[in-house]
């Protein structure tokens, strides 16, 4: 099979760009002539088939030719690496003239087929209505073999050393690559061009580092795979109509549409299935505060981890799970953390690193936004943004990704992808910060990495330097709200421990000297030494009654560096002490003073 290559001038660099693809819809009407490259034009049908300009017939042995549907041509078997997952490219025009070509699951045809023909229908295809025709429109689709064959990919992202958009597949293949899913796939159409991006929506974002951030972030997407990055999400974090969701449509013109722009109000399932659709590319959630309180801990989790639940399959066969990498770009009016405690819960550290949380406010006194570029106000600006966005998206992610699929230039593009990400942690991460703090840090710098090297390519526009500085703002941003933070839970954990101790500490705790101590249902013992009193406290008491509702790990921290609990003689957190009437067993000791 042969592969059609292109020309394509972007800024001063001309790209040479490999066409291994079909779109799913032609963005073009003025090519819906050409035929698909590496495909036969005209595939023979079955003999009890015929197509023409009027539609697609069955010739019964005796009769008139009964019409299934409109022009409907089967152009290519296709499957994919295993050779599973078979299908058929299907290549039809609606009632507009506009040419659809799809890559149809042969899956779909099972049972009633229902969905085949939900999906034809809402693509254009025009059927007969008789259950006859319905019947024959499967046996038509079943009976054409085409010579011509395809691989099909079932991921957004990349394949080997092209990448895979629902419309395009960007880079050099010795073969044709369709994208092939059951589920309605993001629109990644394009409007307008490169250049009117550039100076209508990127130039727009200069001076601004929340949007910067936004967009650097949809371009630093597709480097995770490339050096080997851990997924995980931004969420900007402030109050409404501070111009969120304006950074959220910003971001999502990378890669096409305002409906490129997903929901939080999902559940766990549906969000699971949302982010296999948006592997190697920006997964975009406006509205956090949507989802249940009490499944967005797990949800935070799911999506950072890239891989979904293992389930069951027919006969008791495990089906395989779904599996994806990303960034995820979020907004609401509250954090994470408070939207837990919503719902009863509390964040755990794991979940706080997995979505960071960037304050909205800028500090200007414009919400989100820094530079108005003579807008009147944050509200005139944030409409002109938008009104941009919804004009001219799409083109820049092509554009950065033409470049980046060349053999040539993938490895230049990851040795600067780790320049660029260790010189934003040598100089903005602590010397003496911990395993969560680094992996922080990592993020902000791969996104850093993401916005310079698509500056460097010539596609957002940007002087040097843009995003990396604005990357460097908004994680000074996060680390001192993190500071912030912390010291503000420390003295939570301590007023908690204190009021605990101090309106149950006669009442729960059995005299340590006392001939009989009473222990029913207490929580330890206690004793005076040199005039203080020290708590012997039991493990279950001091996780679910002490530390009722802290996170544990961080609580008994917090206590040892104040010297409020005594450790064991390997620093351990717990001492193993022989109790009145209990022997030697194992429990947290106590005092409130050091």
């Amino acid at each position: 099979m042969q592969s059609r290559t292109a020309q394509r001038t972007i800024g001063n660099i001309t790209h040479k760009h490999t066409q291994t693809s079909f779109p799913y819809m032609n963005p073009n009407p003025s090519h819906d002539n050409e035929a698909a490259p590496g495909i036969s034009a005209h595939p023979q049908p079955s003999a009890l088939f015929s197509v023409d300009e009027h539609g697609v017939f069955f010739q019964p042995e005796a009769g008139d030719p009964f019409r299934i549907c409109a022009p409907l041509h089967v152009k290519a078997l296709v499957r994919d690496a295993a050779s599973e997952n078979w299908g058929r490219l299907l290549e039809f025009r609606d009632a507009d003239g506009h040419l659809h070509r799809w890559s149809m699951p042969m899956s779909l045809l099972k049972g009633g087929s229902d969905a085949l023909r939900g999906e034809l229908l809402r693509l254009g295809l025009e059927i007969a209505p008789s259950a006859r025709a319905h019947r024959l429109l499967v046996e038509y689709l079943m009976r054409i073999q085409p010579s011509d064959r395809a691989r099909c990919v079932q991921h957004t992202g990349w394949y080997r050393n092209a990448f895979v958009l629902p419309q395009d597949t960007l880079g050099t293949l010795d073969e044709i690559v369709l994208y092939q899913t059951h589920h309605p796939t993001p629109a990644y159409t394009q409007a307008g061009s490169l250049e009117d991006w550039q100076q209508h929506v990127a130039c727009l974002c200069i001076g601004n580092s929340r949007l910067i951030l936004a967009v650097s972030a949809a371009f630093a997407a597709p480097l995770i795979h490339l050096i080997g990055a851990e997924s995980g999400g931004l969420h900007f974090v402030g109050a409404s109509s501070s111009g969120k969701t304006t950074a959220l449509r910003v971001a999502a013109s990378v890669y096409g549409p305002r409906d490129t722009v997903c929901h939080w109000r999902a559940t766990v399932n549906g969000l699971e299935a949302v982010a296999s659709l948006h592997s190697d590319t920006l997964l975009i959630l406006d509205e956090l505060a949507q989802i249940d309180p009490k499944e967005a801990g797990e949800v935070a989790y799911l999506l950072a981890n890239g891989r979904g639940k293992t389930r069951a399959g027919p006969a008791g066969k495990t089906r395989l799970s779904q599996d994806w990498r990303l960034l995820f770009l979020s907004a609401g009016e509250v954090s994470l953390a408070q939207h837990l405690r919503a719902g009863g819960k509390t964040i755990k550290q794991g979940q706080s690193v997995r979505l960071i949380d960037v304050p909205a406010d800028a500090g200007a006194g414009t919400g989100l936004f820094e530079n108005l570029h003579g807008c009147a106000s944050g509200a005139a600006f944030s409409q002109r943004l938008q009104a941009n966005a919804c004009r001219y998206y799409g083109t820049a992610i092509r554009a950065f990704l033409a470049t980046l699929t060349q053999p040539s230039d993938q490895p230049t593009a990851r040795e600067q992808i780790k320049a660029l990400t260790q010189a934003f942690l040598d100089e903005h991460l602590p010397q003496d910060a911990e395993g969560s703090i680094h992996r922080v840090c990592e993020r902000f710098a791969l996104i850093a990495a993401g916005g310079e090297l698509a500056s460097r390519y010539s596609v957002t526009g940007w002087p040097e330097q843009v995003a990396y500085r604005a990357a460097a703002s908004c994680w000074q941003a996060w680390w001192t709200q993190q500071q912030n933070t912390e010291t503000g839970a420390h003295a939570q954990i301590l007023t908690q421990v204190r009021r605990f101790f101090e309106q149950k500490g006669e009442r729960k705790f059995a005299d340590w000297e006392a001939d009989n101590p009473k222990m029913e249902h207490a929580a330890g013992f206690r004793r005076t030494e040199n005039g203080q009193c020290l708590y012997y406290v039991l493990p279950s008491v001091f996780k679910q009654e002490v530390c009722a509702g802290l996170d544990v790990r961080l609580a008994t921290q917090v206590l040892l560096d104040v010297g409020w609990l005594h450790p064991g003689p390997h620093e351990e957190p717990y001492r193993r002490e022989r109790l009145p009437g209990w022997g030697r067993c194992r429990c947290y000791v106590v005092r409130l003073e050091p």
